[in-house]
C-alpha cells in the first residue's frame, strides 16, 4: 500500500442523523414499535421495487445498496440522510415517453419506475426535478435516443438503466451543432447518485459532471463504445466532490474521466478496458486519488495534466497499457468524509463482469455486424461494432456499408481473428478518416493477430500545411499477420511496430 501525503478537506456537513435514516429505518429518536412505511417506502422497498437482488456483496458491502454510497451519501444540513431521492414520494409506474416527462413534472418528492424500453425524441434530454428517483425495474428498462439533464437541483437517484443509442451518425466527435445531448448532465447540483446503469453510443458525453456540482456518486456502472465517456469540470472553482466506484469502461477513447477543477475525486475498484486516447486524468487543480483498480490497454492511463494537477495511486494495475502512469500524491482523504472497503484488485474485472450495469445485463454479438450511417445496419460505427466483438465469445466479422466514417478504431488485444469488410467491394465506397500524427494514435491501430481488412480505404488527414513534418499512419499493426485484401492506404503508410513498446 502506497502513503498518501494528506491535507483535510473542509468537513462536508455534519452527520445529523446517521447510516439508519440513509437506508429508511428508524432513527433512535423514532417512537417504539412497528414505523409506518412512506408511499415510496424505505431505500430497501425500493430494491425491492426494482426487483434487483439483494444478495451479492462484496467487501465494499452489497452491490445494490439501499442507501447512497461515496460522497452521495454524506450528510449535510440541506440533506442530512445524503442522497435518497424521492424515498418517501408518490410512485409513478412509466412505459412511455410521455408518462416519464408528466410523473417527473409532478409536485413533491417523487419515484419514478421504469418498465421496458422508452424512446425520447431523438437527441433530447428531459430535465430531471430535486427529490426524484428514476428506477429501472427488473431487466431491460432504458433510456432510447435521449437522456436526462439535472440543471440547479438536489437529491437525485438514478438506478437499473440503459441509456443508449443517441448518436449522430458520422459524428463521433460529438462536435455537430444539433448535438449537444448526454446520457446524463449533472450541472450546478449537488447529491446524486447514479448507480448500475449502463451507458453506451450515446451523442457527446456519457455523463457530464460540471458547474459546482457537488456531492456525486457514479457506482457500478458500464461505459462502452464511445469517445467522450465522462467529463468533470466546467468551472473555474475547485469545490466538486466526486466518487467513482466499481464502474466498468469499454473500448472507450478519451475522458475516462477527465477530472478538472474538483476538490476530492475518489476512484476505487475501476476496470478500464481498452481505452485508445487517455485513461484517468487530474486537470486543473484537482486532487484524484485512484485505487485498486485494473488498467487494461489504456493509453496514458493515469496522468497529472497541469502544474496544479495531483494524483495519487494505491494498488493499482496496469496490464498493456502504456504511457502516463503518474502519481504526485495529494493533500485530501476521502474517508474524513465517508467509509468504504477496497476489493483486492485482482477480483475487479470478475465483480464487475457479473455485477456492473442494470439487472441482468447481457451483450451479445451476432458472428456477423453490419455497420451502416443510414441505420439500416446493427450499428451506426466502425468504433462501436468492434467494441462488441472485443466482448464476444466467438469471432465477428464486420460488415461496413459505405460511407465515410471521421473515427478512431482500435482492435484490442484478445480480438485474433477479426474481420473488417467493406459491403460493396469497392475501397473507394468506405473511408476511415481521422487526423493525428503517430505520436497520438493512428487511424485504425491493430492491437490483435490474424486480423484481416478487405476493400477499405484508410486514410490519415494530419494538417502538414504548418511546417508540421510528424509521421502519420493511417494504419498501425502490432506485427506482419496483418491480411490486407484491397486496401487503400491514403497520407501515410502501414506502420508495423508496438504503439505500447
Amino acid at each position: 500500500m502506497t502513503t498518501i501525503a494528506r491535507r483535510h478537506l473542509p468537513t462536508l456537513g455534519a452527520a445529523a442523523v446517521g447510516a439508519a435514516a440513509a437506508i429508511g429505518l428508524p432513527t433512535a429518536a423514532a417512537a417504539p414499535g412497528k414505523q409506518p412505511v412512506p408511499p415510496g417506502g424505505t431505500g430497501i422497498d425500493q430494491l425491492q421495487r426494482m426487483r434487483v437482488p439483494r444478495g451479492p456483496s462484496t467487501a465494499d458491502g452489497p452491490v445494490w445498496s439501499p442507501a447512497a454510497t461515496g460522497f452521495a451519501g454524506v450528510p449535510t444540513e440541506q440533506n442530512p440522510a445524503g442522497a435518497v431521492g424521492g424515498q418517501g414520494g408518490t410512485v409513478h409506474e412509466v412505459t412511455t415517453a410521455d408518462e416519464l416527462a408528466a410523473a417527473v413534472s409532478t409536485a413533491g418528492p417523487r419515484i419514478v419506475l421504469v418498465h421496458g424500453s422508452i424512446e425520447m425524441p431523438f437527441g433530447s434530454m428531459l430535465d430531471i426535478p430535486s427529490e426524484t428517483s428514476v428506477l429501472g425495474v427488473g431487466r431491460g428498462a432504458e433510456i432510447v435516443g435521449g437522456g436526462f439533464r439535472l440543471l440547479e437541483v438536489s437529491n437525485v437517484v438514478i438506478r437499473n438503466l440503459t441509456f443508449r443509442d443517441s448518436y449522430v451518425a458520422g459524428d463521433w466527435d460529438g462536435k455537430s451543432d444539433d448535438n449537444d445531448n448526454d446520457g446524463i448532465r449533472v450541472d450546478t447540483s449537488q447529491h446524486v447518485w447514479i448507480d448500475h446503469c449502463e451507458f453506451v453510443r450515446l451523442g457527446d458525453g456519457q455523463v457530464d459532471v460540471r458547474k459546482d456540482s457537488t456531492n456525486v456518486t457514479v457506482s457500478w456502472c458500464v461505459f462502452r463504445d464511445h469517445n467522450k465517456t465522462l467529463g468533470v469540470g466546467w468551472t473555474d472553482n475547485v469545490v466538486t466532490t466526486l466518487t467513482l466506484h466499481h464502474n466498468w469502461f469499454s473500448n472507450t477513447h478519451q475522458r475516462n474521466g477527465s477530472i478538472d477543477n474538483v476538490a476530492l475525486c475518489h476512484v476505487y475498484n475501476c476496470l478500464l478496458d481498452g481505452a485508445s486516447s487517455y485513461g484517468m486524468a487530474s486537470r486543473g487543480a484537482s486532487q484524484l486519488l485512484i485505487e485498486h483498480s485494473d488498467f487494461r490497454s489504456v493509453r496514458n492511463a493515469i496522468g497529472a495534466s497541469d502544474a496544479a494537477s495531483r494524483v495519487a495511486q494505491n494498488g493499482n494495475v496496469r496490464d498493456s497499457s502504456w504511457g502516463s502512469w503518474e502519481d504526485t500524491g495529494i493533500d485530501a482523504d476521502p474517508a474524513d468524509h465517508y467509509s468504504y472497503a477496497l476489493d483486492p484488485v485482482d477480483e475487479v474485472a470478475g465483480l464487475l463482469g457479473r455485477h456492473a450495469g442494470p439487472h441482468a445485463r447481457r451483450q451479445s454479438a451476432p458472428r456477423r455486424l453490419h455497420v451502416a450511417q443510414d441505420g439500416s445496419g446493427d450499428l451506426l460505427s466502425i468504433h462501436a461494432a468492434v467494441g462488441a466483438a472485443a466482448r464476444s465469445p466467438h469471432p465477428v466479422e464486420i460488415i461496413i456499408h459505405p460511407g465515410t466514417y471521421r473515427e478512431v478504431v482500435t482492435v484490442w488485444p484478445g480480438v485474433d481473428g477479426l474481420v473488417l469488410r467493406g459491403a460493396s467491394g469497392d475501397p473507394a465506397d468506405v473511408v476511415l478518416t481521422y487526423d493525428k500524427p503517430a505520436q497520438d494514435w493512428a487511424t485504425c491501430t491493430v492491437l490483435a493477430s490474424d486480423v484481416s481488412l478487405h476493400a477499405l480505404t484508410l486514410e490519415n488527414t494530419f494538417d502538414r500545411t504548418t511546417g508540421d513534418d510528424r509521421p502519420a499512419y493511417p494504419l498501425r499493426s502490432l506485427d506482419d499477420s496483418l491480411t490486407l485484401v484491397d486496401v487503400l492506404l491514403v497520407d501515410g503508410p502501414h506502420e508495423i511496430s508496438d504503439p505500447r513498446a
